[in-house]
């Protein structure tokens, strides 16, 4: 592995543990085995390496989740692959790697690593909003559901079940929160 990956493996662990603004150069530096010169001839700045961390976690969230749904099988509904993402919340103590940022003071403060926080969830929810279509399309969800509204209203779900989970130290608080949101999800009773 080149000295470039080791440094963002390194950060992407402790940038999730420990947080963007309270982990230093010098600790990745230490964590990864990779010297200073190479670092900073890898990331100039620390908001560099924040920038590359943010991204990758955001494609792999992304592919992950494309990759769950496919999982589901050809004959998966949409509303079965938005079931697939809600339960990406399996250990919802463990925290979101990419939604963590969100709270780090150090992250919002700075317009680059900002920006891409926000794309990587502008991409999640492009990827649940075409899925909210799908389910339309199949007849698993209703038609009158506004498919932005939809996707926001499930990230939310997602995110504050890993929210909650964490502060009542339960990941039954997260399953709780998603049963809910399938629930709200499932087409009406024929009458």
């Amino acid at each position: 592995m080149d000295s470039r990956q080791k440094i963002v493996d390194s950060a992407k662990q402790m940038f999730w543990r420990h947080g963007y603004s309270t982990t230093s150069p010098r600790q990745v530096m230490a964590d990864s085995g990779v010297g200073q010169g190479s670092f900073y001839h890898h990331f100039p700045a620390k908001s560099d390496l924040g920038r590359e961390v943010v991204d990758a976690n955001g494609r792999e969230l992304l592919d992950g989740f494309r990759a769950d749904m496919a999982a589901a099988g050809t004959g998966a509904t949409g509303r079965d692959r938005l079931a697939v993402f809600l339960k990406s919340t399996g250990d919802a103590l463990a925290g979101c790697r990419i939604g963590g940022f969100a709270y780090d003071a150090g992250v919002i403060a700075e317009p680059t690593l900002h920006a891409a926080l926000g794309s990587a969830f502008a991409n999640v929810a492009e990827l649940i909003e075409q899925t909210v279509r799908e389910g339309q399309a199949d007849g698993s969800l209703r038609a009158d559901l506004d498919p932005a509204a939809t996707a926001a209203a499930l990230m939310s779900v997602v995110e504050g079940a890993f929210v909650l989970a964490r502060a009542s130290g339960s990941q039954s608080t997260a399953d709780t929160a998603v049963a809910g949101a399938l629930a709200l999800l499932a087409p009406p009773a024929a009458g």
